[in-house]
């Protein structure tokens, strides 16, 4: 069993989440037009006072993954203004989004921890001359909190915490020099929810809570809602957070739906809010629409759009596959779930890696099941025999087993998994 520091470790992971996503939204900000990046300067970019039409242009760089774009005119931001934190800041924010795109890939991971840490070096020697630097403060503790993020993704729990317990402070007292900022809001609506859920569902780590503040969960989702309508610059990021803790952690992926819709209306060419309202649409049993937007993720990613990889394109062939399934267009479900499986050993030599998240499992249970519709027989042995060689996703090992010994007909059983 995971031992008490584990959860400790976890547990303080999401408390860094608040300072990083209050910082990091408040951070897809301060650029400026892409076609006039010299303009941007003639005024100091800052994160007090009024909202700056420039910054949010920035945001729509960032959240429409035009990435090489966006680091081009961020090292202009640099070159103009080069003791601002700003420009650093999103050049590295620039690189946490091609890490985001596809967290299983850590080829982006080194470049993204060395812009950070300039970034932190630049901060701080705004710091030693005014400790009372509102930017400095909040984008060194984005940079902490990034930081700290993608170690916790990466199972380096301890440094994770670390970096959680350096920018809770930051995040104190930002909000001391600017108490109604609702982007800051932000920051403290996440913490709210997480500081009373994760206990709940983790005993072990309610110890923990002596060094915390106490969370409630309602006061951080209403803070949340706050942002979401109010926020100057964090208005999608804490839809994105809405989303997601509705999909994962409160179960309710009817009320993920509308934040997820609203992001992938507003930021048509991001792939990550792309296949999360694909899948909610399927999971929630829309699967028209859902099937729909899948296709769309087919496509773009034969095409190389950003931010269609791999892994998410075997997650639409597998959805695409099941709902051919459920309407019975068993040749659909044949072509579909060979492709995923196909896909999933071109991910890499071991069985782990092949099994994509689990959808390499099912998949080749649903592809088998259907070769047993079409009386192939042969074939379907070999599909559940490879079920069984992969990690087991839900009952796919069990269902395979039985397939095994007497081949599936319509009816046998509902469904094998998500």
């Amino acid at each position: 069993m995971p031992s008490f520091h584990f959860f400790r470790d976890r547990l303080l992971r999401r408390w860094q989440v608040c300072c990083w996503t209050a910082v990091c939204s408040l951070c897809l900000s301060a650029t400026a037009q892409a076609q006039q990046p010299t303009a941007t300067v003639a005024s100091a970019l800052t994160m007090r006072g009024e909202q700056d039409t420039r910054i949010q242009q920035g945001i729509d760089l960032i959240y429409q993954l035009h990435l090489d774009e966006a680091s081009s005119y961020f090292e202009t931001i640099i070159a103009a203004d080069p003791d601002n934190p700003l420009g650093y800041f999103f050049h590295a924010m620039v690189g946490w989004w091609r890490v985001l795109v596809d967290l299983e890939d850590t080829s982006h991971d080194e470049e993204f921890y060395r812009r950070l840490q300039v970034c932190i070096d630049v901060c701080d020697r705004r710091l030693a001359a005014d400790p009372e630097d509102f930017d400095a403060i909040m984008f060194k503790g984005g940079a902490i909190g990034f930081r700290g993020r993608l170690r916790g993704d990466r199972g380096q729990f301890v440094r994770s915490a670390r970096d959680g317990l350096r920018c809770l402070p930051l995040l104190e007292k930002s909000r001391q020099l600017e108490p109604t900022n609702k982007d800051i809001l932000f920051g403290q609506g996440i913490y709210n929810y997480f500081a009373d859920v994760i206990p709940q569902r983790h005993p072990i780590v309610r110890p923990v809570m002596l060094f915390m503040h106490k969370g409630d969960r309602h006061l951080g989702l209403n803070q949340l809602e706050q942002v979401a309508r109010e926020g100057r610059y964090a208005q999608a990021e804490a839809r994105y957070f809405l989303a997601q803790i509705h999909r994962v952690f409160e179960q309710d992926h009817l009320s993920a739906l509308p934040y997820l819709v609203e992001l992938h209306t507003q930021y048509p060419n991001n792939a990550l809010f792309h296949r999360y309202r694909a899948r909610t649409l399927v999971t929630i049993g829309r699967w028209t629409e859902g099937v729909e937007l899948y296709d769309q993720v087919i496509e773009r990613s034969r095409r190389g759009e950003p931010g269609y990889h791999t892994r998410g394109l075997i997650e639409a062939f597998y959805y695409v596959g099941k709902d051919a399934f459920r309407r019975r267009r068993i040749d659909r479900v044949v072509t579909a779930m060979a492709a995923a499986d196909r896909l999933s050993r071109d991910l890499g030599t071991t069985l782990e890696v092949q099994a994509a998240r689990g959808y390499g499992p099912l998949a080749n249970l649903y592809w088998g099941m259907a070769l047993d519709l079409l009386d192939r027989r042969a074939e379907a042995l070999e599909r559940y025999d490879r079920v069984l060689q992969l990690p087991a996703q839900g009952k796919s090992h069990k269902l395979a087993q039985r397939y095994r010994r007497t081949p599936y007909q319509r009816g046998s059983v509902s469904s094998p998994g998500s």
